[in-house]
């Protein structure tokens, strides 16, 4: 790619990556738009880098277009998924033959970066909500690697599929008890009120093998994070609703984060026992010291990890007290 090209394109993406840590874009700009004027801008936004890598014929076939991603990073498809990939495997909670359920797959980032990290083996069963987002997966992934199947949940939500049937809280995870060894929620939580993650985490746990992990990211508010969120200091201004706080309280899916007692208290009621790893969206300056946790802030991963992690292992069966599998652990980032 000739390099007036390439500068083009990293201004288009470090303009957009400076406005998302801006509360007045985020917090206050971003929620006055009509949802269908946001999708709207956003597609056009980054329609010109598209137009770009289909003239210059270097187009990776298993990233989608960048106009037609819904959810996370952009101008990094693959190489925000293989990071998150890494740290589960480092830590022990991914193996090539680890039965995989992506819980918010949307257009198959961590499904990509999957493919990379094992040969064929293990298997992985994407979820989501976003109706173009399975249509994508399906026909440029599971049509290479038959053991990556993706499901369309047509759940309710406001700002993600506001012309869903279902609702979330009744929504019962196509698969049986015990299937999984690690469930992957990307954003998930971060977009969806009480009542239905009560009952999402349910469902993780039911289809979670014992000593099986759940893995998602939060935007997770204590005592630190309240602070230099209300310094100016994040990307986000929220407001309190209850244990849960929203940006805007017309479509509060649209950005939720949680009090991280009550996120904790929920897993552990459900037979999960969990650790925290905070990410820096809110502006602090203590995230996690743990490796493979640990990031300098000058490591090229370090941008990928803004949300907070909650790294939860099924210690039990649902209704019984039951010990750790053998072999299983406790605390495992």
């Amino acid at each position: 790619m000739a390099n007036p090209t390439r500068k083009l394109l990293a201004l288009l993406y470090g303009c957009r990556n400076w406005l998302l840590k801006q509360q007045w874009f985020t917090s206050r700009l971003l929620p006055a738009l009509p949802r269908s004027l946001r999708w709207t801008l956003r597609k056009l936004y980054f329609l010109p880098s598209d137009l770009i890598e289909r003239l210059n014929s270097n187009r990776d076939e298993l990233v989608p277009p960048r106009s037609s991603i819904f959810t996370g990073s952009v101008d990094d498809f693959r190489s925000s998924g293989e990071a998150l990939v890494r740290r589960l495997a480092d830590s022990g909670c991914l193996t090539p033959e680890s039965k995989v359920l992506d819980i918010g797959s949307g257009m198959g980032r961590v499904a990509v970066a999957l493919t990379s990290y094992r040969d064929g083996s293990g298997s992985y069963q994407g979820l989501d909500i976003v109706p173009s987002g399975i249509k994508w997966c399906s026909e440029n992934i599971t049509s290479k690697y038959p053991n990556y199947t993706f499901t369309l949940a047509d759940i309710f939500n406001k700002e993600y599929n506001p012309g869903g049937r279902l609702k979330a809280s009744e929504y019962r995870f196509p698969f049986g008890d015990e299937t999984f060894d690690l469930a992957v929620l990307g954003s998930v939580f971060t977009h969806m009120l009480p009542e239905d993650m009560r009952h999402y985490i349910a469902e993780v746990a039911r289809v979670l093998k014992r000593g099986g992990t759940c893995c998602a990211s939060y935007n997770l508010l204590d005592a630190e994070s309240l602070r230099t969120m209300k310094a100016g200091r994040g990307a986000f201004r929220f407001t309190r609703l209850g244990p849960h706080w929203v940006v805007d309280v017309n479509v509060p899916e649209l950005a939720v984060a949680y009090e991280e007692d009550y996120a904790r208290k929920l897993f552990e009621e459900h037979g999960l026992s969990c650790t925290i790893h905070h990410g820096w969206w809110s502006g602090r300056t203590d995230t996690s010291r743990e490796p493979p946790w640990f990031l300098d802030q000058d490591d090229p991963d370090f941008r990928y990890f803004d949300q907070d992690y909650v790294l939860a292992t099924k210690v039990e069966r649902i209704g019984r007290r039951d010990e750790l599998a053998p072999g299983a652990t406790r605390t495992l980032w």
